[in-house]
């Protein structure tokens, strides 16, 4: 089971919404959360990892001011983690950064996320920062990079 890396199309939508409701606290406000987000970003910058035709993992890049990438939502569906996917979706947000010649490329995740941040320590990201009340108040984030060059 190879994943196909490929762009987002309007169709991967409820899949998407889907995988959000398994895999954050938002439950069914997923749908309003995502259509949140894409309205704030272009379809080009969501990746979409395809198994047999459907969509089981999913990452949202975005552009900071300091020449960087940041991976802003990467997302596998439950019955697809641990198989490879996330790493391969990272691998294709390094492809991109370097493309674009970034020094790095930076995720951020809940504090309590260790599932997150062990993944993204497994990838070659490092924590550099905690980010006080980033998710609100009393609700903290952990910034990680991953050197690119």
């Amino acid at each position: 089971m190879m994943p196909k890396i490929r762009r987002y199309e309007d169709r991967d939508f409820a899949e998407y919404a889907s995988t959000l409701e398994k895999t954050t606290s938002w439950g069914k406000e997923a749908r309003d959360e995502l259509r949140a987000m894409l309205a704030k970003v272009s379809k080009e910058q969501i990746w979409i990892a395809e198994v047999d035709g459907r969509a089981v993992g999913f990452m949202i890049l975005t552009s900071n001011d300091d020449c960087s990438l940041e991976v802003d939502w990467l997302d596998v569906h439950p019955d697809f983690q641990r198989r490879g996917i996330g790493t391969i979706l990272v691998k294709k947000a390094v492809e991109i950064a370097k493309e674009k010649n970034c020094g790095f490329l930076s995720v951020h995740t809940w504090e309590t996320n260790e599932k997150m941040m062990t993944f993204s320590i497994k990838n070659g990201f490092k924590i550099v920062e905690c980010l006080r009340n980033f998710y609100g108040e009393g609700k903290d984030a952990l910034l990680l990079k991953k050197k690119l060059r």
